[in-house]
């Protein structure tokens, strides 16, 4: 449930922060008016003459850049050498300020208890941003949120129909963005395997999470994101990148209608709503993106990684690594897609201290543990075992073991539900719901007729000749319970 302190943080921002519009309406982008009227940064706030990395102490979006120094945000035109100025901010946030996140036309604040405070209309002129402390449902009129505890690193992300124009699903299909955006907080916390994301239209907790990658137990030290694009490095350098977001997901239900099913043979829709209800048109296929294990990059690297959008489309996003080559500091630079790194000269000391970056591939070196949830139940004529179910969306293993030794290997994608009340992270005493489908995977239909009787009527009583077969579950940390195959496992 909703924890005590962010209701005091939300009571304590109330106080001061307006309501604001955070979300509410595009703003149409450009201008500067009102940008001279704010006060000069003072010379001693050692503010830099360029913003190249999106971290939580400078950001920027297609036309402004943003810092942060002693608890005070400054503005300049992207492009612009020098020449900061004020943000302006509500009293009680003045000095107070400890991260800052941009991206399309929001920027998001944290103080130092971790409270988010949003300014919105960021692609516009000054005289249009506005501060609220608003966040959460219903639909972004929430009371305020904060950080996870044990946050390491965060990054605001946003994806518009303006700026984005459209998204990709895991499988090739375009989609049109929702007319409200997708706006999220992902947090990287605890050991740096768990990722937590904020949805400002979704409750007030910290439930959500992206499922890292190698099943969840990569264990990242950096994180960014932007234009739901999540990039992490450890301190390896291994890089993976994926989109994902709650939409992407499969969970929003709402704006869009998924399926498991081959969509490659229909036409994207013309609009959102005949996306929603027309089948003539391709759904949202599922499942959704994995991470991308991007290439190891050719040269000395330290762990300030940065992605921002470069226009529209879904692979109009450039990473970024902070660096050296032959001596020289600056950064390496790739498209999410290139196949490799080029290096950018910048002689501008590093922000963070070099780390091993050995050519092998070493993500698997300081893994997390396993997910500790295993299941089994049994049945008239076989025995079900999920192992290693993750909170976080995605795929598990499950098998079912028959009378004759017989093995039918299956898998279990999950997706966790649209939820309009907070609940607690992980997993518990309360039933968390997820959407899925149980998978016969290609390699195994293919030898189905090869099978042993009971397994070919497991089959066809169960799941047919459907590749897919979806459902719904109900997992808590001692049941788990497959609606479609009527199945009740236990924790063991």
């Amino acid at each position: 449930m909703a924890t005590a302190p962010v209701a005091v943080a939300a009571q304590q921002a109330l106080a001061c922060v307006p309501f604001g519009t955070a979300g509410l309406a595009d703003m149409p982008s450009g201008g500067a008016a009102g940008l001279v009227e704010l006060s000069a940064a003072p010379l001693t706030a050692g503010l830099p003459d360029d913003v190249r990395f999106r971290t939580t102490h400078a950001s920027f979006n297609r036309i402004w850049a943003f810092a942060l120094t002693d608890g005070h945000i400054y503005v300049k035109p992207r492009d612009q050498q020098g020449g900061w100025r004020a943000v302006p901010l509500p009293d009680c946030l003045k000095g107070q300020i400890a991260g800052i996140s941009v991206d399309d036309d929001e920027l998001l604040a944290t103080d130092r208890a971790g409270a988010l405070y949003t300014m919105d209309n960021a692609l516009t002129s000054p005289r249009m941003w506005n501060w609220t402390s608003r966040y959460g449902t219903p639909l972004w009129l929430g009371g305020g949120h904060l950080l996870p505890p044990n946050t390491i690193d965060w990054s605001w992300s946003v994806i518009s129909a303006r700026e984005d124009q459209r998204w990709r699903d895991g499988f090739g299909n375009d989609h049109h963005i929702e007319p409200a955006k997708v706006s999220q907080v992902y947090a990287l916390t605890g050991d740096g395997s768990r990722i937590v994301y904020m949805d400002p239209w979704l409750p007030n907790d910290h439930s959500y999470e992206v499922r890292s990658p190698l099943g969840g137990r990569f264990q990242a030290v950096k994180l960014s994101a932007s234009g739901s694009t999540v990039f992490v490095t450890n301190r390896f350098g291994d890089l993976y990148t994926r989109q994902y977001d709650f939409d992407m997901s499969g969970a929003n239900t709402v704006f869009f209608r998924y399926s498991y099913e081959d969509q490659s043979g229909l036409p994207a829709a013309p609009d959102l709503l005949s996306a929603r209800i027309d089948h003539r048109y391709a759904a949202v296929q599922l499942p959704a993106h994995e991470w991308t294990r991007q290439p190891k990059v050719p040269g000395r690297i330290t762990d300030r990684i940065s992605v921002h959008k470069t226009g529209p489309g879904p692979l109009s996003r450039q990473l970024r690594v902070e660096g050296l080559q032959d001596g020289r500091t600056g950064f390496w630079k790739k498209d999410l897609a290139a196949p490799s790194w080029t290096f950018v000269p910048t002689e501008q000391p590093l922000q963070r201290p070099l780390m091993a970056n050995p050519p092998e591939d070493r993500s698997s070196d300081t893994l997390a543990p396993a997910a500790p949830h295993s299941y089994t139940g049994a049945e008239a004529d076989y025995v079900a075992d999920v192992d290693g179910f993750h909170v976080a969306s995605g795929a598990t293993p499950l098998t079912v073991r028959f009378a004759s030794g017989a093995r039918l290997e299956l898998v279990l994608h999950t997706v966790d539900a649209l939820r309009q009340m907070p609940r607690a992270a992980g997993l518990d005493e309360t039933p968390r719901a997820y959407t899925g489908a149980v998978e016969i995977p290609p390699a195994v239909r293919l030898t189905l007729q090869q099978q042993p009787s009971d397994v070919r009527e497991f089959v066809a009583r169960e799941l047919g000749t459907r590749r897919f077969t979806t459902t719904d579950l109900f997992v808590t940390a001692q049941t788990m319970r497959i609606a479609a195959l009527d199945l009740s496992l236990h924790a063991r």
